[in-house]
């Protein structure tokens, strides 16, 4: 039979107890390393759905940009297009003749058995007013020419002057002789109310 001492009996007990607290310090340390690498897995998963929420982002910003890039694009080509027709029609307005703005309907009755008579109307500050020598109303300064039936000249500038009034700034006169002037005259039946 296996004799043992007091001594031997506390020593095999020491030992153990060593070797127990040995197996829980590993048993815990083995506990703690897996709560650890949890840890880091979970921290290690969030950064990359955090990675992966970020390159979507930057997929979509890309994707934004590139439609901003094709809306400029489009943007820039409209304002060719519109350059274009503005040239397109300026060049158009300045071969154009446009109708006359300022002009006066015949509000009496005239005997067409008259012959007519050439007067020029003029005013210097519709024309001035104009902006462009190749705008329509730049021509009142040169002064626009018509025919009228009357039976003389004087009856033919004072009935002008009745539809274009001296206090408004205009001037009627009998025109000069036709060869000297390259304004062709505009009939007074024509003449439309401003």
């Amino acid at each position: 039979m296996l004799d043992f001492t007091m001594m031997q009996f506390i020593g095999v007990l020491a030992a153990g107890a060593n070797i127990g607290i040995a197996v829980m310090i590993i048993i815990l340390l083995g506990e703690r390393s897996h709560a650890a690498w949890t840890r880091v897995r979970l921290k290690a998963d969030e950064i990359n759905a955090v990675n992966e929420d970020f390159r979507r982002q930057v997929n979509d910003a890309e994707q934004a940009v590139r439609a901003l890039h094709d809306s400029i694009a489009d943007l820039k080509n409209q304002v060719v297009r519109a350059e274009q027709d503005l040239e397109s029609l300026t060049h158009r307005h300045k071969e154009t003749d446009l109708p006359f703005g300022y002009t006066s309907t015949i509000v009496d009755v005239v005997d067409r058995r008259y012959r007519t008579w050439r007067v020029v109307v003029r005013n210097a500050d519709l024309g001035a007013t104009a902006g462009s020598f190749s705008h329509p109303a730049h021509k009142w300064i040169e002064g626009r020419f018509y025919e009228v039936p009357a039976p003389n000249m004087d009856y033919a500038v004072s009935a002008m002057q009745s539809r274009f009034l001296l206090r408004d700034g205009f001037t009627v006169d009998p025109a000069p002789l036709r060869g000297s002037v390259a304004e062709a005259p505009v009939p007074l039946e024509q003449v439309e109310a401003g």
